[in-house]
């Protein structure tokens, strides 16, 4: 039987935990009282042991932050496989609606690539010359038929590009977020500043 291996609730107000490093690899034997993971909280590093022996199979990378009680891994026997996810993914409302968004010059049509577009023969030699796929162009001839007037428009559309910093700015820099004890510390140091008197007279 597959068993659990929790993230330990090692503190009063804790409710996460970094997995900071395995010390067993998957698919190790390991024995009970031998320590298989490193844990940073915010306060203090411990040092996980398992609680039973089996077989190791981590269900979480190094450096992922997991919530208390959550499972990290498992400890099986020989041959037994672990249990698949009971939680199932949770759709997205915006990924669901924005697959439903076209763009508003494309024509309501019928047509895919590959297809026959309704055009001009100037227009399909100038898209063919450009890279321009007639699909994309929102037609303005006579029967809804692209030409080349509808090519250059789309053509001539400028391509968004990202702003230049002007000469003698500083680049922008990477921000890495806290975590662990950095993070606890850092929340005192800005209530601190937030509720105590910087100037007294």
């Amino acid at each position: 039987m597959a068993i659990p291996i929790v993230m330990p609730r090692l503190g009063d107000f804790m409710t996460e935990g970094i997995v900071t490093k395995f010390t067993k690899a998957s698919g190790d034997n390991v024995s009970q009282g031998e320590v298989i993971a490193e844990i940073e909280t915010e306060k203090v590093n411990y040092d996980l042991e398992a609680t039973n022996s089996g077989v190791f199979h981590p269900v979480v990378h190094q450096g992922a932050t997991v919530l208390v009680d959550d499972v990290m891994g498992y400890l099986l026997e020989e041959g037994e496989t672990p249990p698949e996810p009971e939680e199932e993914p949770i759709k997205s409302w915006t990924a669901e609606n924005t697959s439903q968004n076209v763009d508003s010059r494309r024509p309501k049509t019928s047509n895919t690539k590959g297809a026959a577009i309704p055009s001009t023969p100037g227009a399909r030699k100038l898209a063919a010359k450009l890279g321009i796929d007639l699909v994309d162009i929102l037609p303005t001839g006579p029967r809804g038929r692209v030409v080349e007037s509808d090519v250059r428009s789309i053509a001539e559309e400028p391509s968004p590009s990202k702003p230049s910093l002007p000469p003698g700015l500083p680049r922008p820099i990477s921000e890495i977020p806290l975590e662990g004890m950095r993070k606890t510390i850092a929340g005192h140091m800005k209530n601190s500043l937030a509720n105590t008197a910087q100037l007294s007279y």
